[in-house]
């Protein structure tokens, strides 16, 4: 048995059920048609499911060894590898010491501002650096040097903040994986500039734009200081959960 890709929305629609878990939510992206690709063992009675956005691939579902082995191996081991928790232990008895498990930390999706707080935080930045709102030329210059991960069209699906100190980029926040009615948050400081609120500024600002434009905003942390960050801004820790990843790609 082989896994089909998904080109049609009556056939998502048959696997929403299947990522339901808070840890699949950027998925969303692709169940929306905005970004990526599912695949499933069967259109018109699907047992297992996968979607793919970005480096982030998530599964659920039912699968024998064997088959998700392969597919793994044929297509997966250069992404970032987000499993239910039959899956996950699943990958743990095939791969054993072959792949490394790691953590990230989901936020809650209901996250209550304050408005007057925020609008502080954005205007917190030192006078020395440039804040930008992100349009095409910026969001090119972005992605060609590699800085951080944005949304792809960024005309018509971005939205975001860059800053900059003597035209060097040292902060973004930016929209970097979207669904039909919101963005999955993306931010970096470079290390240099740290400790300084840049980051929660430049957050801040982009919370505030998204607001404005009745988009929902969503947040996915890597770390703790993500998950401090984002609690600082309103948002509300969830849970942790597991991701694999192989050791050539990391």
């Amino acid at each position: 048995m082989k896994l089909n890709c998904i080109d049609k929305k009556e056939e998502l629609d048959r696997i929403k059920d299947f990522f339901q878990d808070i840890r699949f939510y950027m998925g969303k992206s692709v169940l929306d048609g905005m970004m990526g690709q599912a695949y499933v063992d069967d259109f018109t009675n699907p047992k297992f499911a996968i979607l793919m956005v970005r480096q982030y691939c998530f599964m659920s579902g039912n699968i024998e060894e064997k088959i998700l082995k392969n597919f793994i191996d044929t297509n997966l081991k250069d992404k970032i590898l987000i499993p239910s928790d039959n899956i996950k232990e699943m990958i743990e008895k095939i791969y054993k010491d072959k792949v490394i498990k790691g953590e990230r930390y989901s936020i809650k999706k209901n996250p209550k501002f304050n408005i007057d707080i925020l609008k502080e935080y954005a205007q917190n930045i030192s006078s020395e650096f440039i804040v930008k709102e992100i349009d095409l030329s910026l969001a090119l210059r972005i992605k060609k040097e590699n800085y951080i991960n944005i949304t792809d069209d960024y005309e018509n699906y971005g939205i975001g903040y860059c800053c900059l100190y003597n035209d060097k980029i040292i902060g973004v926040a930016s929209s970097n994986i979207f669904y039909k009615d919101g963005i999955e948050v993306n931010i970096k400081v470079s290390e240099e500039y740290r400790r300084r609120g840049t980051a929660t500024a430049l957050a801040s600002k982009l919370i505030l734009k998204c607001l404005n434009e009745n988009k929902k905003i969503s947040w996915d942390a890597s770390n703790m200081n993500s998950v401090g960050l984002a609690a600082k801004l309103g948002f509300e820790y969830d849970s942790k959960y597991n991701i694999y990843k192989f050791e050539d790609y990391v």
